[in-house]
């Protein structure tokens, strides 16, 4: 019995030694997220992904029914990442599950930026250690709530009021207009004059149509070298030479502060002139991608369901004051944004709504260091994660049955089906939470206040409202924009025909609070 004894306390204690020094010598031995096989070896992934686009994440959650799998691709291996709670053990690893190394690459590949200007964003970077530069949190400091967002919204809803005078007619009158390529070219022209100021280069309508065309060749970019995607090559030099010509000039020095930091921030890191104009292509980008699909899809769903437009104008009354100009004597209706969040909950939840329905976003980590998920899953370093948002936005597990359907009171605080703050991914998440979300979400609600208040918009045709397809949607983008226009008419309303409208949106605080993380940082 003491010799039995004696025996199984050696082998214990022998294997708990070789166990120390072999995960010393060989890391953790956890399993790796399981393998998802394919009927074309090492490539039926890759082929996946070309062929079902957007479509293969959602396929490939509802094939395994895993909260995170392991897709090997030739080269490289990647995590694929479908559950709530996983992604958000993926982001509390911000560290060794990175996005900055990413963003080095891609912004080089994608904006056509030298040897050099890789060799700059390396150097201050530290993925072993998770540390990084400045260089790579610029963009959310002139972002986040103060001054600069600020003065950012004061010039870009002046921009808007202005344009939307424009179109005001008598209410026998009407215009009618293609929606999506309407809201597109007039969000770059409030979006940009407010960002790069009185010389704003997109004033230019050589410029703004060679912006979208590179933005449209973004994927092959990103993928192909230049010689293999020379009409998105040749449109970004067309912006990346109207930038140069811009700072050049000096004209940066009466931008906004987002300009200005960014400009300072390339300096001072040694970026040539050159490479400046070809990343500002780049933060345009950023500030104009999906801005204009999300217009398009609230503007859509909230003219085509008559019940939320007629609680949507109800409550944005609750927030709209009416006074007289003493110097015109005309009336003056005043909005106030700030008061959005508290005072309209079916504009917020439709907002929320429409972008769930069609954010195709994908975040992306590098793994920096072998990392443990939640003690049972091992990543391997230098393999990549994706977690691709449509894959939570359409899972009925989340969102119930009707998950694929517009329900506009989806997000409302009446709707006892109560979703998981953190399932709501259209902004990201973590670290890499999308800076601009407080200014595009405020153009988006300044634009569809202006638009639910003053218009009736309705099909040209005369006919119903018919949603256009998404299957040919740049994978690139946060949005999809749909497949074709839709041609609207768009009438004065006679009880808001006379006065002037103005917005107010600036404040020390954001205004909206529609990420899980805004959210606690309300409570």
């Amino acid at each position: 019995m003491q010799l039995a004894f004696a025996l199984t306390v050696a082998t214990c204690i022998i294997i708990a030694i070789w166990h120390k020094f072999w995960a010393r010598k060989h890391g953790d031995r956890r399993p790796e997220p399981p393998v998802i096989p394919t009927y074309i070896p090492i490539f039926g992934h890759a082929f996946g992904m070309i062929w079902y686009k957007k479509e293969y994440y959602k396929q490939l959650r509802d094939k395994c029914h895993l909260p995170i799998v392991t897709l090997p691709l030739p080269g490289s291996k990647i995590y694929a990442a479908f559950s709530v709670p996983i992604i958000q053990a993926i982001q509390k690893h911000s560290k060794t599950l990175a996005f900055q190394p990413i963003q080095a690459k891609f912004s080089v590949k994608l904006c056509g930026a030298s040897k050099d200007a890789l060799r700059i964003l390396k150097k201050d970077m530290d993925p072993e250690n998770g540390t990084y530069g400045n260089i790579y949190v610029s963009m959310h400091k002139a972002l986040n709530p103060g001054e600069t967002l600020n003065e950012l919204n004061r010039a870009m809803i002046s921009r808007v009021c202005d344009f939307v005078d424009t179109i005001q007619r008598p209410p026998a009158e009407s215009i009618n207009v293609n929606l999506a390529e309407w809201l597109r070219h007039h969000l770059t022209a409030a979006t940009t004059d407010a960002v790069y100021g009185p010389h704003n280069p997109f004033r230019d309508q050589a410029v703004e149509k060679a912006f979208w065309i590179f933005e449209r060749e973004i994927p092959k970019l990103i993928f192909l070298p230049d010689w293999l995607a020379l009409r998105g090559a040749r449109n970004r030099k067309v912006v990346a030479d109207a930038f140069k010509r811009y700072f050049l000039s000096g004209h940066h020095d009466q931008a906004s502060g987002l300009v200005k930091d960014f400009y300072a921030s390339e300096i001072e890191y040694g970026f040539s002139m050159s490479d400046r104009s070809l990343f500002e292509v780049g933060h345009a980008l950023a500030v104009l991608g999906n801005t204009s699909s999300a217009v398009f899809w609230l503007v859509f769903y909230v003219f085509s369901s008559p019940e939320a437009l007629q609680e949507i104008r109800q409550e944005v009354s609750t927030i709209m004051t009416t006074s007289i100009n003493e110097a015109s004597g005309k009336k003056e209706y005043i909005v106030d944004l700030r008061k959005v969040n508290a005072s309209c909950p079916t504009l917020v939840s439709c907002f929320r709504e429409a972008i769930r329905l069609h954010s195709i976003g994908i975040s992306l980590r590098q793994v920096c260091k072998d990392t443990v998920l939640n003690d049972t899953y091992r990543l391997d370093k230098d393999a990549m994660v994706l977690m691709p948002t449509i894959a939570i936005h359409t899972d009925p597990a989340l969102w119930g049955d009707d998950v694929n359907s517009f329900n506009y009171r989806r997000f409302h605080h009446s709707n006892p089906r109560k979703i998981p703050p953190a399932a709501f991914r259209s902004f990201g998440g973590g670290t890499t939470l999308c800076p601009g979300r407080h200014f595009a979400t405020t153009q988006i609600m300044a634009w569809t206040t202006m638009l639910v208040m003053r218009f009736d918009v309705e099909p040209a045709t005369g006919g119903p409202w018919v949603q256009p397809t998404t299957e040919n949607a740049n994978l690139a983008n946060v949005m999809a924009m749909p497949d074709n226009d839709i041609e609207v008419k768009i009438t004065s309303r006679e009880e808001c025909q006379n006065g002037t409208w103005r917005v107010i949106a600036s404040d020390k605080e954001a205004m909206f609070s529609i990420t899980a993380e805004d959210l606690e940082e309300k409570k």
